[in-house]
């Protein structure tokens, strides 16, 4: 008996030329995306010594962490001139560890920092890449070449590989998670649901926000029935394991610095409206700001001694003028998918930064200047194509990945602070999302459009 199969061969040539072309186009992408970062990180300058043991917040601590870790084999925060440093928790870490493989390769700090920002640069590139694959069932060709240049462009995104933030390694995991989620719904392939979760707990261990995601993805799978069971329970197995180590490592250390005490920080600075502006203020030592600064760290002195009077403090400050703290909330979302970065240089700057190609190029600061504007309409598209996921019977595993994730972060940094840079890791995220509520947009049109008048 003769089986005609010559109707199937043309759909098997079209699906496997879609498939070579969204290839083309993650590679093509990832390959702009790296030489505008490193196009970027090798002209622009930032002023951010590391080295010395006072300021630069949170990238002088990864340095120092990076520091020890190789010349003492102890994870620690403590100046690089302790002669025996502490080891503590205070801060996740992957990306000190990252840091610290670059430094074995060399004992000058001016070509370690040089190796670092142009890894960061390749490092962008492969999350553009990956992010671009992951996204690729969800959207028509033309729309996956927008969201892949939009990426590879994105002012914020450029910018951040030359600053010695972990925003660099979190948004390289969380795309490769998001991928390997999706090729193992695909798949039903117990080994990409083995590489997710490890990327999953690689994210984690670089940044704490992600490691309840685990369980929330795995429970959003199975509502809309993503994956067999057994792989979930394998995705949260492998994303636990390692976080629980670090976990018991951490209650073996005692100290005031400690990731607990961290939580407490952002959970006092967040509750503040006065926070962005203040710690701007402060820095400049004007007396407004500093006073402010004294005033949150007594309240979280407070919370810390004793977390029911912290609590309890906090709640009176606030009972004080309840309609400015509710609209402080509601608006928080708005500072985490914003533009300014309020909690560094400004504008697009974690640090300051000079000759940055955004204002001395004239092609890159007109790029700076539609993305400005489009901004919110991005975030707008966003939410809605995060509610377009949401609601579908069965979207990709991977875009699931991105609406559960961009939902999570929006929640977890409006309770705690909320700033531009805290969202940069998932912005490819939110350009995904956007490009679906644009796709489901334009299906709609189309139906629309082919529906006879009625006579």
């Amino acid at each position: 008996m003769l089986i005609d199969t010559t109707h199937h061969a043309p759909i098997a040539i079209v699906q496997k030329n879609a498939a070579r072309t969204a290839l083309a186009i993650a590679l093509l992408t990832g390959v702009l995306a790296v030489i505008v970062r490193w196009y970027f990180v090798t002209r622009a300058q930032v002023l951010q010594p590391l080295y010395v043991d006072a300021g630069w917040g949170d990238a002088a601590e990864y340095y120092r962490y990076a520091w020890h870790m190789v010349h003492h084999g102890v994870f620690s925060s403590d100046i690089i001139s302790a002669p025996r440093p502490n080891p503590d928790g205070f801060r996740d870490p992957a990306y000190p560890a990252f840091l610290a493989l670059e430094m074995m390769f060399t004992d000058d700090y001016d070509r370690w920092y040089a190796i670092v920002l142009l890894t960061q640069a390749v490092l962008g590139g492969l999350t553009v890449t990956c992010a671009t694959l992951a996204m690729r069932d969800a959207m028509p060709t033309w729309l996956l070449a927008l969201a892949g240049t939009t990426m590879a462009l994105w002012p914020h995104l450029v910018a951040i590989p030359a600053y010695v933030l972990s925003e660099n390694l979190t948004a390289l995991f969380f795309a490769i998670a998001a991928l390997a989620l999706g090729e193992c719904a695909k798949r039903q392939s117990m080994t990409y649901a083995v590489a997710g979760g490890v990327a999953m707990a690689l994210a984690a261990l670089t940044n704490a926000v992600l490691g309840p995601l685990a369980l929330l993805l795995a429970l959003v799978f199975a509502w809309k029935r993503s994956m067999p069971r057994r792989q979930l329970l394998v995705l949260v197995l492998v994303v636990v394991a390692p976080l629980l180590a670090w976990g018991l490592r951490n209650s073996t250390i005692h100290g005031p610095f400690s990731s607990t005490f961290r939580a407490e920080i952002n959970l006092v600075q967040g509750s503040w409206p006065t926070y962005h502006a203040a710690s701007q203020l402060s820095a400049k030592h004007e007396a407004v700001g500093t006073q402010t600064i004294e005033a949150i760290n007594l309240e979280i002195a407070a919370l810390h001694i004793d977390r029911a009077e912290g609590l309890r403090v906090m709640a009176e400050r606030m009972s004080h003028a309840p309609g400015t703290y509710i609209a402080w909330y509601l608006c928080k979302p708005a500072l985490l998918w914003g533009w300014e970065i309020a909690l560094g240089a400004g504008d697009i700057y974690a640090y300051p930064t000079r000759n940055s190609p955004f204002i001395t190029n004239p092609v890159m600061k007109l790029i700076e200047a539609i993305t400005y504007m489009l901004n919110g309409v991005l975030g707008v598209l966003a939410l809605g194509g995060l509610a377009v996921v949401m609601t579908r019977r069965s979207p990709p595993a991977a875009m699931l990945t991105f609406a559960v994730t961009a939902a999570w972060v929006t929640l977890v940094y409006g309770v705690l602070q909320s700033d531009a840079r805290y969202s940069i890791p998932y912005r490819s995220a939110e350009i995904a999302l956007a490009c679906v509520a644009v796709s489901a947009i334009l299906e709609w049109a189309r139906h629309r459009g082919h529906v006879p008048d009625e006579q």
